[in-house]
């Protein structure tokens, strides 16, 4: 399974399908068509607003999935299957272009053209941010995005395989488009907000302790424990405290979703982000994929050493 993970990791980063002709790109117009049907009214009390969050889930979720598992049951082939549902829950080299081009606008001195790209990639109001502003949501964009859409989407394929991965990543681009975060979706959006974050816990946690051990256990230990937390989950603040020693820069503060302003907890480092930044953050993103890829490889290498020597 790991060489298999690997080799498809590779086929996505070098043959990566364009947005246009991506289904995730289909299923997300789906979950947000979906939306407008069942979620019409954001005044409608807050219990049925869960409810109708809920169902929508299972409704955005299961026709997909119950598809992928009949053709389990026909296919005379499940590990091509599985590698399949493996490529299209990845998509982070058209991601990564798109993060890369934040930061060559922003090299340029195009502002304004760097808060127009960077509004696909967070939630966050960019008319509102400075350089500084657009690089620090960019970066952290990048290190979040990457843990629960990438290493995320590894870790439960090799938990269950390319119906585990597939399931989750939909999952995961449900608590996107219906983000808790803004006003509309307060209530609507908490239980795929609620089911992302603990099915992200995983690759959360991994990457945490990857960065830690590359940038210091102390280090990272004495910037989570320095810094109070506010309005961050506490598995996305650990990462973004490991985030900022790993990438040397300033990262959280306030941030405006809509009209709503959110503070959020100040991480300090040792400056604040810049364009440059962005660049460093895929590096380290990359490192965290790379390290976990061996480390992969490496348990299937020690079961097969220990098969042999039976």
């Amino acid at each position: 399974m790991p060489l298999m993970l690997l080799a498809v990791v590779l086929a996505a980063n070098w043959f990566s399908l364009p947005s246009a002709y991506h289904p995730l790109t289909l299923f997300r117009y789906y979950a947000r068509q979906l939306a407008q049907k069942v979620h019409p009214d954001p005044a409608r009390p807050a219990q049925q607003q869960l409810t109708s969050g809920s169902l929508a889930i299972v409704v955005a979720a299961a026709p997909p999935l119950l598809l992928c598992y009949s053709l389990y049951q026909f296919s005379e082939l499940p590990q091509l299957l599985d590698a399949l549902l493996l490529y299209i829950s990845l998509d982070w080299q058209q991601q990564r272009k798109h993060i890369l081009s934040v930061s060559d606008s922003l090299k340029r001195g195009q502002l304004m053209l760097a808060k127009e790209q960077a509004a696909k990639l967070v939630l966050r109001d960019t008319s509102r941010l400075t350089a500084m502003g657009v690089s620090k949501a960019v970066v952290e964009s990048t290190v979040l995005r990457n843990t629960r859409l990438m290493l995320g989407v590894c870790c439960w394929f090799l938990a269950g395989g390319g119906i585990a991965a597939l399931a989750y990543r939909l999952l995961q681009e449900l608590a996107q488009q219906w983000n808790s975060k803004l006003p509309l979706n307060r209530h609507f959006g908490a239980p795929a907000a609620w089911l992302a974050v603990v099915t992200a816990a995983p690759a959360m946690l991994i990457s945490s302790i990857i960065l830690a051990l590359q940038h210091g256990i102390v280090r990272c230990y004495k910037q989570i424990r320095q810094v109070p937390r506010l309005n961050i989950n506490y598995l996305s603040f650990l990462l973004l405290c490991c985030g900022s020693i790993a990438i040397h820069c300033n990262l959280g503060g306030p941030a405006y979703y809509g009209n709503i302003k959110l503070p959020r907890s100040r991480i300090p480092c040792q400056r604040e982000p810049a364009w440059q930044n962005i660049g460093n953050a895929v590096r380290v993103v990359h490192f965290v994929q790379l390290y976990f890829m061996l480390l992969a490889l490496s348990v299937t290498l020690v079961q097969l050493a220990l098969l042999w020597l039976k």
